[in-house]
């Protein structure tokens, strides 16, 4: 017999032997038991704490102003009206969210019969920085029953007014990413274009219509931005 089963053999050779065997596993499998709850119970939060990620909510205070334009335009003619935003606007707000446009207009002829004239309207893309390509945006559009048309540009890229949830980095990150004044600096560009429907007297040689006055409002939207933790 070799001395490790010598070993063996006297450790459970009597009742005594296998008793304190029994008692020092057991001891073993406690401890065990004991550091692996420690561990994954008592610093689970720890550990978990120190790789999980803050939650943020981002939030938007909108403010715009109105500034209006008038232009009388000949048959068949194209006008190009002009809106530049205001320096103090950019200076006082986080961006330039969103541009509104509304065109309006009358049939002004005072003819008897006379109906409403078409007007087209198309926001040029120029190089002002926006967000030219969002689907949401509203570029151009058509009036021939004296009805408004309204126009849309998103500005500042993936801005739509509406609170967020976001996850990750800090406050200082995402108050930055929604700070950025260079969003719709510069010119836009709107071209009107009138075609005149003629009366039903326009036949009578005292009677015309050949032009038509349009009514153009800018309201440019600016945001402030605030960034909280998600507790």
């Amino acid at each position: 017999m070799q001395p490790n089963d010598n070993v063996l053999a006297d450790l459970f050779s009597n009742d005594g032997s296998r008793r304190n065997v029994s008692i020092y596993l057991a001891f073993l499998v406690v401890a065990f038991l004991y550091h692996a709850s420690v561990f994954w119970f008592i610093m689970g939060d720890d550990i978990q704490s120190k790789y999980a990620q803050s939650e943020y909510v981002i939030e938007f205070e909108e403010s715009s102003e109105i500034f209006t334009d008038s232009r009388t335009i000949d048959d068949g003619e194209k006008a190009t009206i002009d809106f530049t935003a205001p320096s103090n606007l950019f200076d006082s707000n986080s961006g330039f969210g969103l541009l509104l446009i509304t065109i309006t207009y009358t049939e002004t002829s005072g003819e008897f019969g006379d109906p409403c004239d078409t007007i087209s309207a198309d926001l040029s893309v120029t190089d002002v920085s926006a967000d030219w390509k969002n689907e949401n945006n509203e570029l151009s559009g058509v009036s021939s029953d004296c009805e408004a048309i309204s126009l849309l540009l998103h500005v500042y890229p993936d801005y739509d007014g509406e609170s967020m949830d976001v996850v990750g980095m800090d406050e200082l990150y995402w108050s930055d990413t929604w700070s950025n004044s260079s969003y719709g600096q510069g010119m836009f560009q709107l071209d009107v274009e009138v075609i005149v429907n003629e009366p039903i007297t326009s036949g009578i040689p005292t009677v015309s219509d050949t032009n038509e006055k349009v009514d153009v409002t800018w309201e440019p939207v600016f945001f402030e931005v605030s960034v909280r933790e998600n507790s």
